[in-house]
């Protein structure tokens, strides 16, 4: 019982594995059967000339032609039409399921033409080389899974079994001929299998490989992210934002534009870690942060600079409308009750601003004026926004 149940599973498992290739497989089928399809067009059209302009020698032979014609003429308008299909098929993004039914109708039709071939060849000939080439075409062409291969192969030994009794009428040649279909048969559905087999490997291989470089991707992508974002807040950090900075500078010097510096320091950080602990703190830094985050530009680029302190860059932004930025901040940060872990805390911040100028070590000098005039902020009562003198 346990080994049924064991065969049973893998059974689902290998079904599951072979429809989640499904898709791909289509895919190939269809473009297989589009070019197959342009191939056999002149191939038919030569076939019916060539039987069409010669004159039988006997009534046998008549048939036998006339046969011939049918069945390409046939074919060659089953041609024609399938590549008119797939050619506006192939332009959708997501194959519907009538590309299942175009797969299997041409499948069915040129199985169809094989096995009246070799039917009428009959008349003629021992031969049944059509019936060969079919088995094999069968396998190589179309990838199939292991459960289509078999209805597939089982239908045609079926239907080559009982249309060739109908014509060959010799025993030991309808014997040998319908021994020699059974092994083409067996000989197609084996290399059919193993080649489903080899493909859906190869494919899985593709999907891991795909999956892997996405998943490397996205590891790169999430440490050069850390590698310039502030892990606290999330904010930029001071490379980036220099980065930033350095940039806006140049574009000031180059087109006569404006840029400005906001440095923002939360008033009496310390005490709220003393009073609250440095986990509520962090917290707190965090949701000054996303605020920032809210209420800027896409623009601007807001820097946690160190501690408590946070930095704003504002391009093509003169003082007095940092000013007014600074002070949209200022009031906001101050009305608004952040409420973390159970606890109400209400803070307020102190604001300076600098302009970036057109001048040597430009950074360095607009720092150096917006961390005065935040020092003069925090000596003048603190939670104001003072500008640079």
């Amino acid at each position: 019982m346990s080994k049924l149940r064991t065969f049973i599973n893998w059974i689902r498992k290998e079904r599951s594995l072979n429809n989640s290739i499904v898709q791909k497989t289509l895919e190939t089928n269809l473009r297989r059967i589009y070019y197959l399809a342009l191939i056999g067009i002149p191939s038919h059209i030569a076939h019916v000339i060539m039987f069409w302009i010669t004159d039988p020698s006997s009534s046998e032979e008549a048939v036998w032609r006339t046969g011939i014609i049918v069945v390409h003429s046939i074919h060659l308008l089953v041609s024609i039409a399938i590549a008119i299909i797939i050619s506006i098929i192939r332009k959708q993004k997501h194959l519907s399921k009538k590309a299942v039914y175009i797969q299997y109708a041409f499948i069915v039709s040129l199985s169809a033409m094989a096995i009246s071939l070799v039917t009428i060849d009959q008349y003629v000939t021992t031969n049944i080389t059509p019936f060969l080439v079919l088995c094999l075409g069968l396998a190589v062409i179309f990838l199939l899974r292991p459960s289509s291969t078999l209805i597939v192969f089982g239908v045609v030994l079926t239907a080559y079994l009982l249309l060739i009794g109908t014509v060959q009428k010799e025993p030991a040649i309808l014997l040998t001929n319908r021994v020699n279909g059974i092994t083409f048969v067996v000989f197609g559905m084996y290399l059919s299998l193993i080649l489903w087999n080899t493909t859906r490997k190869n494919l899985f291989q593709e999907e891991e490989i795909k999956r892997q470089q996405k998943e490397l991707e996205e590891k790169n992508a999430e440490l050069q992210r850390l590698a310039f974002l502030d892990t606290l807040t999330g904010l930029y950090n001071r490379r980036k934002w220099y980065e930033f900075a350095e940039e806006e500078s140049l574009s000031i010097c180059r087109y006569s534009t404006s840029g400005s510096v906001v440095l923002m320091d939360i008033d009496h950080f310390k005490k709220i870690n003393d009073d609250y602990g440095h986990p509520i703190g962090d917290k707190l830094l965090k949701e000054i942060a996303g605020l920032l985050r809210k209420n800027l530009r896409a623009v601007d680029k807001p820097c946690r600079w160190g501690g408590e302190e946070f930095i704003v860059l504002l391009p093509n932004t003169s003082v007095e409308e940092a000013r007014k930025v600074a002070e949209k901040l200022r009031t906001m940060i101050e009305r608004t009750e952040f409420s973390i872990d159970g606890e109400s805390i209400r803070v307020k911040a102190s604001f300076g601003i600098a302009s970036i100028r057109c001048e040597e070590n430009s950074l360095d000098r607009a720092y150096e004026r917006v961390d005065r005039a935040l020092y003069t902020a925090k000596q003048s009562g603190r939670n104001i926004v003072v500008s640079e003198t």
